[in-house]
């Protein structure tokens, strides 16, 4: 099979020294060297890559392979290979190896974060959860025994409790298995739906809608805004985007906005239509149009936004553990008082 038959879907093959292979490439194609030779150079510093993979990178270059065909073979995400071909456009390679670097280092971090934040509360509340199922099964019908040997019925609160700690490991096991059922939805619907119909799903999602909207319009915004800086008119950057086959989204958005700039529409207000765009980014672009500066625009955006994205992750993630262990918290009191409570009643019964 050709080389340029190789797709994105091959695992990544220098692990977590993706980011340092493209900052290291960026580096070295700004300090004068081809990207022949950085890429060359560059191959034979990491000693994770197998031999046969180094070859084939090898024999690529020899051929003359573009540099997004390099990158498929050595299994980078989608999203860089995005980045990288439309610069191979545009021109901005250099920019554009930086901040990919920096966008799969950011990435790799606030991935880092998340899996941090829960991981430890959620080993906490599979514990609990798992002492309650011991419980349901050993201890409540122990203290039911004793209730009906002496006569008497669990009332009030240790009634309630009782039956809060009986259905609660059912409830989670529920949440639990709606959670991988909604998760199947969602992938169901990105692999199999149109562009179209996905996009009006997936938006109505209060939870998706914010990072669907802000990581198209993080993608829109950043290539739309080299293209415009390297001199190419917007009807030739529409045309391009609506083209392309690596991405539905930015085809299915760049033909909604050729239809309006083809009714006379400016940019600004063409963007202004498209629901998977952040409302803002007409206002930027609107200003640039004003001061014949709207490539300087989009990247300033494209900034704005990805920035933003990593802040509202990092600020959920900074929630999630206050709330899991006061969750937890008032659980182990209610288990506590389940075991103690009982044993109080049935003294006062006995005297």
């Amino acid at each position: 099979m050709k080389n340029s038959l190789i797709t994105h879907r091959n695992s990544n093959k220098l692990g977590i020294y993706d980011a340092h292979f493209l900052q290291k490439l960026s580096a070295l194609m700004n300090s004068g060297f081809t990207m022949y030779n950085a890429l060359k150079f560059l191959l034979e510093q990491y000693d994770g890559l197998k031999p046969h993979t180094k070859e084939a990178a090898q024999r690529m270059i020899e051929e003359g392979e573009k540099l997004s065909e390099i990158l498929k073979m050595l299994g980078f995400r989608k999203s860089i290979i995005i980045q990288v071909t439309f610069a191979e456009i545009h021109g901005e390679m250099i920019n554009n190896l930086e901040e990919s670097s920096l966008y799969l280092e950011n990435r790799r971090a606030t991935f880092s974060k998340v899996v941090k934040a829960i991981q430890y509360p959620l080993l906490l509340i599979s514990i609990f959860i798992i002492m309650l199922i011991i419980l349901n099964y050993t201890v409540i019908p122990q203290f039911e025994s004793l209730y009906t040997s002496v006569g008497a019925e669990a009332e009030g609160i240790v009634s309630i409790l009782t039956t809060l700690l009986e259905v609660l490991p059912k409830t989670v096991i529920g949440m639990m298995a709606g959670l991988v059922v909604g998760g199947v939805f969602i992938y169901t619907i990105i692999r199999y739906v149109p562009v179209e119909s996905q996009l009006k799903i997936l938006l109505k999602i209060p939870l998706l809608k914010f990072y669907v909207v802000n990581y198209h319009t993080y993608r829109f915004s950043r290539e739309f805004g080299y293209f415009i800086n390297n001199g190419l008119e917007v009807k030739e950057i529409i045309a391009l985007f609506k083209n392309q086959s690596l991405s539905n989204y930015l085809s299915h958005i760049a033909a909604l906005i050729e239809i309006d700039l083809n009714r006379g529409d400016s940019l600004s207000e063409a963007v202004s239509h498209i629901p998977a765009l952040d409302n803002k980014l007409s206002t930027f672009i609107s200003h640039g149009e004003l001061n014949s500066d709207v490539g300087k625009e989009l990247v300033i955006f494209s900034e704005y936004t990805l920035e933003k994205i990593i802040m509202k992750i990092e600020n959920l993630t900074k929630k999630i553990q206050p709330v899991i262990f006061t969750v937890l918290g008032v659980l182990i009191i209610c288990l506590y008082l389940v075991i103690v409570l009982p044993i109080f009643q049935m003294m006062s019964v006995v005297g």
